[in-house]
């Protein structure tokens, strides 16, 4: 199954599947997942998914590329201080799984041939692949790191937050692999777990396509999980019984035939994996060809199409990401055609003076403020470039807290007080970084986040009895800015125009009621709750909003539903996101909305 590993923010080099020369020196390189997650633009979503898998395509017919890719990473992010929150679409399952369709969608889908009958016999584009299943969001914090640590989560918790985006990524993206994670689950490796595998990935959510681990994940249960006790032979019979068609490691290679031979393992069962396996690469159409894509070539990489789909009197530009280039590609990203850095794409527009503010990321020289800070003065304008990258968060390397290294929070309240004109604070990095100082500053007249769709002013958060909850679902304390939050250059009013105000649910011969924890004091009712998975009850809650644009230029807003559940339901989420829909409405104008 050879092809390049890394496909989320264009064809990247990382992996053994891919490679630039010469020929093909680099390809499009869109924003890192969490920027364009923040977009809440799912056919922008699909559309970036089908340009980077034009040029895979093209790459693999001049022999710089495979067709099978491991991405898009959809883990939900629990805490900001991840440092892989750069790869994910964030915080919220629905969310994180609309991406997941969305992206996946274009990435596999051949036109015209979305709907066969035969799932098992659909083209397919290039080969897609939904990671890391499931509850990972810990690399390397203070000593806990994903090769060893249990995830202990409630089953609640698994099907609503980190289940659900997959669950949407096979039953409506319709993706052809899943790889399991390196971590435990409640006690369990994921990738040596039947229930997670056979049951649910096969069995109820019906996947077309092969289960792979992440790389060397075996010897990761081996040798630091330990478990069981398993010997090599073990692990690969406990993955292969459990599900895993596909091992990005040597365990299966290696160990495979010692153990069929000490009873282990039958020959079925590898025949059931290799069978996934082949049904993929033919889909791909790895024999034979796919004779729609046989013309791609050079001129559909790095195509002014592909690199269009991402465009959108004096100034003084400082601060560590004012000159920034590898730090606004994020990792696992390949080579990009051309990188323009944020001095270069102003200087198109004004008369710039470039000051660093700080020698890097990390600030710890506060020699460099003097000279910002003298740019400031003269300056019709001031933009600060601050934030973080892959040397504070990444793969491997989690944060200890929220705020900006070194001295960055006193470049930017130093250049802001002796500002000539207006300061604009342009803030780059993927996980959350507390601003709460800029917000309160009145020198700072705009706060741009170019990395990254949610805020969250908080130095730490986790969900125990004594401290707020992760993520907006269960965080009950203040923030600086809340989830979704976004400001534009009109303004909207809303004005709901039609409901469905509620269900009456009659229970059906075999169906009762099941009971549900109330808070103490809380109203408790006769029936609590139904299962509503074994009904054959179909309807839903449906309502229109009316968006009205009511200030004098055009603008596009992002209309976002949440649920709550009932008052006084004990452990359970305060809102999610159950559907969103971005609509452009002309000033003056309004659009209607249909959830």
């Amino acid at each position: 199954m050879s092809g390049g590993l890394r496909l989320s923010m264009g064809v990247s080099n990382v992996g053994p599947g891919t490679f630039f020369d010469d020929l093909i020196p680099g390809s499009t390189s869109f924003p890192t997942v969490i920027t364009t997650a923040a977009a809440f633009n799912e056919s922008l979503w699909k559309v970036i998914g089908q340009a980077v898998s034009t040029e895979a395509r093209a790459m693999y017919n001049l022999g710089r590329a495979g067709l099978t890719y491991w991405s898009p990473n959809i883990n939900v992010v629990r805490d900001p201080r991840w440092g892989r929150a750069i790869e994910t679409p964030g915080e919220d399952p629905y969310v994180v799984g609309r991406y997941a369709v969305n992206y996946v969608r274009g990435l596999q889908d051949v036109e015209g041939s979305e709907n066969y009958t035969d799932p098992n016999s659909r083209p397919l584009k290039v080969s897609s692949c939904c990671k890391h299943y499931a509850a990972y969001d810990v690399d390397n914090w203070k000593g806990v790191e994903r090769y060893t640590f249990d995830a202990r989560v409630s089953e609640q918790d698994m099907v609503e937050t980190f289940l659900r985006p997959f669950e949407m990524c096979v039953k409506d993206g319709d993706v052809s692999s899943i790889m399991c994670s390196y971590n435990r689950v409640n006690g369990i490796p994921t990738c040596a777990d039947p229930k997670l595998l056979n049951q649910t990935i096969r069995g109820d959510w019906d996947l077309h396509g092969y289960i792979v681990s992440d790389c060397d994940s075996l010897q990761v249960m081996v040798d630091d999980h330990k478990w069981l006790g398993d010997t090599k032979e073990d692990a690969v019979a406990q993955t292969l019984k459990a599900g895993l068609d596909l091992d990005c490691g040597d365990y299966y290679t290696d160990n495979v035939e010692v153990a069929v031979r000490q009873g282990k393992v039958r020959e079925a069962d590898i025949d059931k994996s290799l069978n996934f396996l082949y049904v993929v690469l033919m889909r791909l159409g790895f024999f034979d060809g796919i004779p729609q894509y046989n013309s791609f070539g050079k001129n559909h990489v790095c195509s002014k199409e592909n690199i269009d789909i991402d465009k959108v009197k004096t100034l003084a530009v400082v601060g560590p990401h004012s000159n920034a280039t590898s730090a606004m590609i994020g990792n696992y990203a390949g080579i990009p055609c051309q990188i323009i850095t944020p001095i270069d794409g102003l200087s198109k527009f004004a008369k710039v003076d470039y000051q660093m503010g700080c020698s890097d990321v990390a600030c710890k020289n506060e020699s460099f403020i003097f000279p910002a800070m003298e740019a400031a003065k003269k300056a019709d304008a001031t933009i600060i470039f601050a934030g973080i990258d892959l040397s504070v968060e990444a793969e491997s390397l989690d944060r200890d807290d929220l705020l900006l290294p070194g001295y960055q929070t006193q470049l930017i309240n130093q250049v802001a007080s002796v500002a000539n004109g207006p300061v604009v604070l342009v803030l780059m990095s993927a996980g959350g970084v507390d601003i709460s100082f800029a917000k309160r500053n009145e020198n700072i007249k705009s706060i741009l986040w170019v990395g990254i769709p949610w805020r969250r002013g908080r130095k730490c958060y986790c969900r125990s009895s004594d401290i707020p909850g992760r993520t907006y679902k269960f965080f009950n304390g203040s923030t600086v800015y809340p989830f979704g939050y976004g400001l534009s250059y009109t303004q909207f009013t809303y004005n709901l125009t039609s409901s469905t105000r509620s269900l009456d649910i009659k229970l059906e011969k075999y169906q009762y009621c099941h009971d549900l924890g109330y808070k103490s004091g809380s109203f408790k009712p006769s029936c609590p709750s139904i299962r509503v998975d074994n009904s054959e009850y179909n309807d839903r809650i449906e309502f229109e909003v009316e968006v009205q644009n009511v200030g004098t230029k055009d603008g596009s807003e992002v209309v976002i539903v949440y649920a709550k559940p009932p008052e006084g339901i004990d452990a359970s989420y305060i809102k999610q996101v159950i559907g969103f829909q971005r609509v452009f409405v002309p000033a003056g104008g309004s659009e209607k909305v249909k959830v």
